[in-house]
């Protein structure tokens, strides 16, 4: 779940943003604070993950920022909404690179914003965990989806993009190939340059015209293994 808190001190605004929020998965708004001081108040009781700020606030009232970044153990992300008086310059204590500035404020910009600063709020907590993640997540308007990665047979590269595929459905995800290989080498193996397999979904090698394909249990497709990799699945084979 990623935890949002609206800081707008047009109550109409912050109501629209938070209605907006509402109908996506996996995101829980913690509030709607009118002021820097009743931001902090919320996010001692609750930590945000990600702050929807709309500078329009004094510049007084922007000193809450630094006090509330130097409080968090993981610095939230922050999106910063213009000011009906044109946009603010960002404050200096927030790097620009964990944070997301929006000149506009409609619906298909909120939600482009929000997604990515989603990503970038579980790859912070991948990082600090450091180990393997059991879940992967889908971004869409829809919200945040979670995928197992134990229900995941195989990956496969198409383009800029890497899918998933699990029984009964195929979903887009924003990882690397090659990152997933490293993360996952003991559940997954590499049988060709663009494609990962469950090695506990691996069924047996089958050969089809003049190269090898791999059965995957509960997949009906049958990726083909590269020919160097062939030597490899046929001494893993028996150890499955």
């Amino acid at each position: 779940m990623i935890r949002v808190l609206i800081v707008d001190n047009e109550l109409l605004a912050g109501i629209r943003i938070e209605h907006l929020l509402a109908t996506m998965k996996n995101i829980e708004v913690l509030g709607i604070a009118s002021t820097g001081a009743d931001a902090l108040v919320v996010s001692r009781q609750s930590p945000p993950d990600i702050l929807i700020i709309n500078l329009s606030v004094s510049n007084m009232d922007k000193v809450w920022i630094t006090d509330l970044v130097h409080q968090m153990d993981l610095m939230p992300v922050l999106i910063f909404c213009p000011s009906f008086d044109g946009f603010n310059p960002m404050p200096e204590v927030i790097s620009r690179k964990d944070s997301f500035n929006m000149r506009l404020i409609n619906s298909e910009d909120m939600v482009a914003s929000i997604l990515g600063a989603c990503r970038m709020v579980h790859k912070r907590r991948r990082e600090a965990s450091g180990a393997p993640r059991t879940h992967l997540y889908v971004y869409s308007y829809q919200g945040i989806e979670k995928i197992s990665v134990a229900e995941v047979l195989l990956f496969r590269a198409a383009h800029k993009y890497v899918m998933a595929h699990l029984p009964g459905r195929t979903v887009t995800i924003n990882d690397s190939l090659k990152s997933l290989m490293t993360e996952f080498s003991g559940l997954f193996v590499k049988i060709h340059r663009n494609a990962l397999v469950a090695i506990s979904a691996i069924d047996k090698l089958e050969p089809v015209d003049d190269h090898m394909t791999v059965v995957i249990k509960g997949l009906d497709s049958r990726p083909t293994v590269s020919r160097r990799r062939v030597s490899y699945l046929r001494q893993l084979m028996p150890l499955l």
